[in-house]
């Protein structure tokens, strides 16, 4: 979560509504600093929720690239497997 921008951008932003929630007049009213407020807010778990798919997106790639490495190391193994057992049914088609 440490390596990708996004993480320290969701970081950054917990801590600022954190520190936020506490000051901001938040009432059911129709005054300025009101609407202010709870469009802060808003913006506030947009940029949360943003960067915290981004997170778990970056994940998910890693997790994906590290199957496919996987299966490349599996496939390899298995075209070596079959090249040795290959050679050692010539040779024994040889020596019979």
């Amino acid at each position: 979560m440490w390596r990708s921008k996004h993480g320290l951008a969701l970081v950054l932003a917990l801590g600022l509504l954190l520190m936020a929630v506490p000051r901001l007049p938040v009432a059911l009213e129709a005054d300025a600093d009101s609407v202010f407020a709870l469009s802060w807010l808003a913006l506030a778990l947009l940029v949360i929720a943003a960067n915290w798919r981004m997170v778990l997106q970056g994940d998910e790639e890693r997790e994906r690239r590290s199957e496919w490495e996987r299966r490349l190391r599996w496939l390899e193994a298995q075209r070596k497997q079959r090249r040795f057992e290959t050679g050692t049914r010539q040779r024994r088609r040889l020596f019979s």
